[in-house]
């Protein structure tokens, strides 16, 4: 508690000296180096003690929770959400261009997580009305999305 005291008694003081530098100071363009002088000096002696050893210790500030392990369900169940939010995410860069071209399609992805918690997407297929004219779409959704994958373009049955 000593050197939180020490350190706010410092930092009033490095205030107290700059505000009578400042006073002293002639007006005009002198005034403007020397406000950002002044603020780099009381940023500096702010930030002194936690950068020396044996200075504040902000350890009361962080919560115990930061030291709980993650747990491995901890971890595939972000894995899933991840997952859900990338496929939700390419489903509507893969609607935006069918939607361009003026069709409308129903879109499956096929993905998996990869033991590092990356998210592996196999292929993505598109099936659209019959009579669409699926020329090159394959090719503009791979290039208007960015993906760098198999795309499978079909046709839904009427029935």
């Amino acid at each position: 508690m000593q050197s939180l005291r020490t350190w706010a008694l410092s930092i009033a003081m490095a205030a107290l000296a700059g505000g009578i530098v400042w006073l002293l100071a002639p007006k005009g363009g002198v005034q403007k180096a020397l406000r950002t002088l002044l603020a780099v000096f009381l940023l500096c002696s702010f930030l002194t003690p936690f950068f020396t050893r044996g200075g504040v210790s902000l350890d009361w500030i962080l919560p115990d929770i930061l030291d709980t392990p993650v747990t491995p369900a901890l971890e595939d169940t972000v894995a899933r959400q991840l997952k859900t939010a990338v496929e939700e995410e390419i489903a509507k860069r893969i609607n935006a261009v069918l939607s361009k071209r003026g069709a409308a399609g129903q879109i499956s992805l096929d993905t998996s997580i990869l033991p590092d918690g990356s998210i592996e997407i196999v292929t993505a297929q598109v099936l659209v009305p019959q009579g669409t004219d699926t020329r090159g779409l394959a090719a503009a959704i791979k290039a208007e999305t960015e993906l760098d994958v198999e795309i499978v373009i079909g046709e839904k049955s009427n029935g």
